[in-house]
C-alpha cells in the first residue's frame, strides 16, 4: 500500500511512514522533498488537499466532501473530518455546520489586507536578522538566495514558490523571535496561493530574485534599514501583481 507524501512545498518535509489508500491524484502531490519529520494521517490528507487548493484545483468557495477525499485516499471519515479542521485552522478552508467545508473565498480588499499584515511581519523579520547577524542563519540565507536565483532561471512557479516560502520561514526563525516567527508562520498557508498568483511569470520571479539579493546583501552588511524595506518590497510586490490580476478575473 503506498504511502502518502509530505509535499507541502512551504515546510518540504519529506516522504512519511504512515501509509493510506490507493495511488493519490497527481494534482495532490507537490514537490515532497526529504527531512525527518513525520506526520500523522490527517496531517497527510490536509497537506494534500491543501496543495490542491493552491494549485487552483478547488476553487475558492468550491465545496469539499469529506466522503469524496475518503474514497479518493481509501480511508474513513474521521481523519478527513481531522483534516480540514487542520485546513480550517490554516486559512484555506471554511467549515459551515450544514455545507460542510468550502474554500476560502477571500475578495479583493481581503487579499490586501491580509498581505499588509505580512509585509509589515517579514519586515520587522528582515530587520531582526540583520540586526542580529547570526553566521549560522546567514549562510543558509545565502543558500536560500542562491537557491532562488537558479530557480528563478527555470521558469518553474511551483519550485520557485517553493523556494520563497521556505526562505520567508527561515527569515522568520533568523528574527530570534519565536511570537513574531509563530505570527509568520500561521499567515503563511493562507497567503501561500496568492503568493503563487503573484510570483505566476517569468518576470516577476526575476524581479523577485533581484529583491531578495539584495536583502540578502543588507542582512549581511548589518544594514537593518536596508534590510527591511527591501523584505517589505518583496511582499509588496507580489501582492500588488496577484491583487491586480485577480481584479483582472473579476473584471472577465
Amino acid at each position: 500500500m503506498p504511502s502518502l507524501k509530505r509535499s507541502r512545498a512551504t515546510l518540504a518535509v519529506p516522504r512519511v511512514r504512515a501509509s493510506v489508500g490507493t495511488e493519490v491524484d497527481p494534482v495532490y502531490a507537490w514537490s515532497p522533498s526529504p527531512a525527518a519529520q513525520t506526520l500523522s494521517l490527517p496531517e497527510q490528507i490536509a497537506e494534500h488537499v491543501g496543495n490542491a487548493i493552491i494549485h487552483g484545483a478547488h476553487e475558492p468557495g468550491a465545496r469539499i466532501q469529506e466522503q469524496d477525499v475518503a474514497d479518493r485516499f481509501n480511508v474513513s471519515r474521521g481523519p478527513v473530518r481531522e483534516a480540514l479542521r487542520i485546513l480550517e485552522r490554516d486559512g484555506l478552508v471554511q467549515i459551515h455546520a450544514r455545507r460542510g467545508a468550502q474554500v476560502t473565498q477571500l475578495n479583493v480588499g481581503e487579499v490586501n489586507d491580509l498581505f499588509e499584515v505580512r509585509i509589515s511581519l517579514i519586515g520587522l523579520c528582515a530587520r531582526l536578522a540583520a540586526e542580529r547577524r547570526d553566521p549560522e542563519f546567514i549562510s543558509r540565507f545565502r543558500v536560500g538566495v542562491e537557491r532562488i536565483t537558479e530557480i528563478a532561471k527555470t521558469g518553474d512557479t511551483d519550485a520557485y514558490t517553493s523556494a520563497v516560502y521556505q526562505n520567508n520561514l527561515a527569515l522568520a526563525e533568523g528574527s530570534g523571535n519565536r511570537f513574531l516567527r509563530n505570527l509568520v508562520f500561521a499567515l503563511a498557508h493562507q497567503t501561500l496561493r496568492y503568493a503563487r498568483l503573484g510570483l505566476s511569470t517569468p518576470k516577476r520571479r526575476a524581479q523577485s530574485a533581484r529583491s531578495w539579493r539584495l536583502l540578502l546583501a543588507a542582512v549581511q552588511g548589518n544594514e537593518p534599514h536596508a534590510a527591511q524595506e527591501a523584505a517589505e518590497k518583496l511582499v509588496r510586490d507580489s501582492r500588488d501583481t496577484a491583487v491586480r490580476m485577480l481584479r483582472d478575473e473579476t473584471v472577465d
